[in-house]
């Protein structure tokens, strides 16, 4: 999920403000009597948070739920279409009668109708549960943010920090915004372990304590 874009502003327009803005950011952090600016890669900051890895199993199981159903309408749209070429290739069969050619020809006209019924359908299901899959991910992937965006500003205030940098960030050439930097400053790991701190233990974690031997086992000697 890609978390980065934040709106429909022009960009462009605002591109040369923003870097003006980070620069005497920069310049601030540079002449300070000690070092407060950090770097953090946002993108791994989410990817890795425990609340984005059970938000996607969620949608996950969502989306497979709707792809069931969209499945079933497409196989009746394909079942439909079928018939209509059917019918209507026997509605051209001249061994056929004109009233039997006539009866299939009604036949297809029906299933023709039936067809566009279960296409109109099956558009109206796209454009619905498409644009409510988009919704539900856009407002989840808002919340993490905000959650992601409230612990480094705690740990910012703890610290003294004056600028952090998203070091995954892309210029509008798609080109890293952040080329170097001392990994001295990085606080990624530092805001992961924040961030997950309350993770619920993995179901597959095994049991760390020692197996506990039965009577008889316990009772044996090594000759």
């Amino acid at each position: 999920m890609d978390f980065r874009n934040y709106g429909n502003m022009n960009t462009r327009s605002l591109a040369p403000l923003a870097m003006a803005a980070l620069y005497l950011a920069l310049a601030a952090a540079l002449n300070a009597a000690e070092p407060a600016m950090a770097f953090v890669s946002m993108e791994r900051l989410f990817d890795d948070y425990y609340k984005t890895k059970a938000a996607n199993v969620k949608l996950k199981v969502r989306f497979e739920s709707l792809d069931e159903t969209r499945r079933d309408l497409l196989t009746q749209v394909k079942t439909l279409k079928s018939a209509v070429e059917q019918l209507s290739a026997e509605a051209r069969d001249k061994s056929l009668n004109d009233a039997e050619r006539a009866k299939k020809r009604a036949a297809a006209e029906d299933k023709f109708t039936l067809f566009r019924e279960a296409e109109d359908k099956l558009l109206e299901f796209d454009n619905t549960y498409k644009k409510q899959f988009g919704e539900q991910m856009k407002e989840s992937q808002q919340q993490l943010v905000g959650e992601i965006r409230a612990v480094i500003a705690a740990y910012v205030k703890e610290h003294g920090l004056r600028i952090v940098f998203d070091s995954s960030g892309k210029t509008l050439n798609s080109v890293e915004a952040v080329v170097y930097y001392d990994p001295a400053f990085d606080i990624t790991e530092e805001i992961l372990k924040i961030l997950n701190k309350n993770s619920p233990p993995s179901k597959d974690a095994k049991s760390t304590e020692p197996e506990q031997k039965t009577g008889t086992e316990s009772s044996k000697k090594t000759p």
